[in-house]
């Protein structure tokens, strides 16, 4: 019998980077050091999924903060110290079908911009389609900040709902790569993704359940 596993089971967990305990990237993540500064904002019913990358994006790069939760009162909450949010930018998934551009720029007043911005931090949101645009909307502070757009037409190491989409790792390599960073980052935290996540998944076995082929759903 075929078991679907989305979730992992909360006493299986690592306390640190919330993996499988057997799966545990702790140890072995291999960190890579930005310009930019990261922030990863992240859904609460986000931390478990089996196939999420935000923890390990976080780990990998050194110049990063998470945070999870609902709401903040403004950017500076949110990031922990103060920054001009005009010299930042959020990452924002189109639904498809819009562009032929896997990269598009715009400025907080939704100005197209012909290339990219020269930003101190990028900003991404950890989440489900749905829990995405909650936090969006829970946060107007965003709308201060540019917009990178992605419509990105390459395939996600991850099991997708919709074909455009991809894990926040993902995109965080790609918008990392498009604002000047060195190749090497984005291709390292892909890597890094497929190698202690993608493929340790199928073989995770919740405690106490029976041996059997694993169906990774659906994000």
């Amino acid at each position: 019998m075929k078991q679907s596993l989305k979730k992992i089971d909360k006493k299986d967990a690592c306390p640190e980077c919330l993996r499988p305990i057997e799966q545990c990237f702790c140890s072995t993540v291999i960190p890579a050091h930005t310009s930019l500064r990261v922030l990863i904002l992240q859904h609460p019913q986000e931390q478990y999924k089996l196939l999420n990358s935000a923890r390990l994006a976080h780990a990998a790069l050194d110049n990063s903060v998470m945070r999870v939760g609902l709401s903040w009162r403004n950017f500076a909450h949110a990031l922990g110290e103060e920054a001009n949010p005009k010299e930042w930018g959020v990452l924002y998934l189109k639904s498809g079908g819009e562009t032929d551009k896997p990269v598009e720029f715009f400025d907080s007043k939704k100005r197209k911009a012909e290339r990219a911005p020269r930003l101190k931090g990028l900003i991404a949101i950890d989440g489900s389609w749905k829990q995405a645009k909650a936090l969006w909307w829970r946060n107007p502070w965003l709308l201060r900040l540019n917009r990178i757009s992605l419509n990105m037409q390459k395939q996600s190491l991850r099991p997708q709902m919709k074909s455009e989409g991809l894990s926040t790792i993902e995109a965080l390599a790609c918008a990392l790569d498009v604002l000047g960073e060195k190749h090497s980052v984005g291709e390292l935290l892909v890597r890094q993704y497929a190698d202690l996540v993608i493929q340790p998944s199928a073989l995770y076995r919740p405690t106490g359940t029976p041996n059997g082929p694993v169906v990774v759903t659906k994000e």
